[in-house]
């Protein structure tokens, strides 16, 4: 977004002074950085943790309850463990929820929240299927919820500036885009005990045995995996997908120390990496390329084998290309040193968590050998203005080493006069501070639910292209097939469980 965020239609609203907030979904990733983000948002108090595992929905509430005691907050500490969605959006007393909860329950609890009244911070990917990314769009233009997809790479200032050299012409017309995420070597892998090792890049065939326990790193029974937990509604975890025994993989049991990867790549429930690490690479390309409301005009097959490891289902694990609206075409390229690399007729810019590279001269077109040499920080065919390459900060910003990459930052700020170019996009500290302030402001997001669910849309048909084994075409204004190619039933989940529809 260039310029001024702008008011929301939910601006006729008067602003809130706070923002009582529920959470639900309380996995990781809601309790090492949703809730302790929120939580420390003067005007935002935690009101209600949901989950439906009671291990994990107890151990919310009492960390929200400790925080606010230990910080000398006791007041606010009345924090409520809720077992069952509904009863949070029937409350009048929440304003907001965050949503943390697996992807295939994503679409319906939005759209349900903003029905109920709530404005609303989902986890990326917005959507499980392209259909369910339209009927956010539209839950949102009819309810005129504050809306935030938790993005949060456009809160990082490596990527904002990457973003901001793009749009404002600095590398002349961009190209090409690489983004790079998913294990190639995966497809090589026959060893089916060794979970991690089987990651590629598309979502596998649904399967209820993993045989790897994420957990404690070593192999494990049907009959361990199935064991009966009594600590979770297993039927409520399901929701609208459909019915499958209870495994232990997708619903870790009490309060888990990883990621649980295994539902991500399950076709009933996830779009593996293209949905994981595709909606933050994704994304920034589609920043950058200013096409937050518009899209690929159309897909193309990859010509990579096909894998072989007996999980995969045959698909291909990276090379499929989007053509974009305006020309440019995005390659999936498996993970390396960048996440997303701009080729501009005038220059290069490459970017990543941590790390960002520019290099200004006679454009090139994104080979192998010229996709080594950026990798490896040995790009010649162009002058380099400025670049924060290695491990600086580790995996993350709170791996902080040292200031390479704010010098970076810095010289490219310097060089390109960033803070008086003429396109000047929405800067934000925080994804979730962003949330609470636009919560009480009533203006758009940094990541509204549009950009959100067009990022969704490409990582849906990325890995529809892989599923299915083809290209196609498509109509980003519809969002829907073109030309006569592809399958309308790919657009959308065959059955919806229990009556688990949304309905707006």
């Amino acid at each position: 977004m260039a310029g001024k965020c702008k008011k929301t239609a939910a601006a006729k609203q008067p602003a809130a002074k706070q923002v009582s907030v529920a959470f639900i979904g309380y996995g990781i990733q809601a309790r090492s950085v949703l809730v302790p983000n929120i939580i420390k948002q003067e005007n935002a108090v935690v009101k209600a943790v949901c989950d439906c595992d009671r291990i994990r929905c107890e151990a919310g509430a009492q960390f929200v309850n400790d925080y606010y005691k230990n910080n000398k907050k006791s007041k606010l500490a009345k924090c409520k463990a809720i077992a069952d969605f509904r009863d949070i959006l029937s409350d009048p007393g929440i304003d907001a929820v965050v949503i943390a909860t697996p992807d295939h329950w994503h679409a319906y609890l939005v759209c349900a929240a903003m029905k109920a009244g709530k404005d609303v911070y989902c986890e990326k990917p917005l959507t499980y299927s392209i259909e369910e990314a339209r009927l956010v769009m539209k839950a949102q233009k009819k309810f005129k919820r504050v809306f935030q997809n938790g993005s949060m790479q456009r809160s990082w200032r490596e990527f904002r500036t990457a973003c901001m050299i793009v749009r404002n012409g600095f590398i002349g017309d961009v190209k090409y885009v690489d983004c790079n995420y998913g294990n190639a070597s995966a497809q090589n892998n026959t060893d089916i005990a060794n979970f991690p090792a089987n990651l590629g890049g598309p979502s596998h065939p649904h399967r209820f045995f993993c045989q790897w326990d994420g957990l404690n790193g070593k192999e494990q029974t049907v009959a361990v995996e199935s064991a009966e937990n009594a600590d979770i509604d297993w039927d409520m975890w399901l929701g609208p997908a459909p019915w499958s025994p209870y495994s232990d993989q997708c619903a870790p049991r009490g309060v888990a120390n990883f990621y649980p990867m295994f539902w991500r790549f399950d076709d009933n429930y996830g779009t593996g990496y293209n949905g994981d690490w595709g909606a933050h690479h994704l994304d920034i390309a589609q920043w950058g390329l200013d096409m937050d409301k518009s899209g690929p005009v159309k897909i193309i097959r990859s010509n990579e084998p096909h894998s072989v490891n007996p999980l995969h289902g045959g698909r291909r694990q990276f090379g499929m290309q989007f053509i974009m609206s305006n020309g440019c075409t995005i390659y999936h390229n498996p993970f390396g040193t960048w996440g997303t690399v701009f080729y501009g007729t005038k220059g290069i810019v490459a970017v990543n968590r941590g790390r960002i590279a520019v290099w200004q001269g006679r454009g090139v077109k994104p080979t192998e050998a010229n996709r080594k040499a950026i990798a490896e920080n040995k790009f010649t065919k162009m002058k380099q203005i400025a670049a924060c390459t290695g491990l600086d900060y580790g995996f993350d910003t709170a791996q902080k080493k040292d200031d390479s990459l704010v010098d970076a930052l810095d010289t490219l700020d310097k060089v390109f006069k960033l803070d008086t170019a003429p396109v000047q996009l929405y800067k934000s500290a925080l994804q979730e501070k962003n949330f609470i302030d636009c919560c009480i402001s009533r203006e758009e997001t940094i990541c509204t639910a549009e950009t959100g669910a067009r990022s969704s849309i490409l990582c849906g048909l990325c890995n529809m292209s892989y599923v299915y084994d083809t290209g196609f075409d498509w109509d980003p204004v519809k969002c829907t097939f073109a030309n006569g190619t592809g399958d309308p039933s790919w657009l959308k989940r065959a059955v919806y469980r229990k009556g688990w529809e949304i309905k707006l």
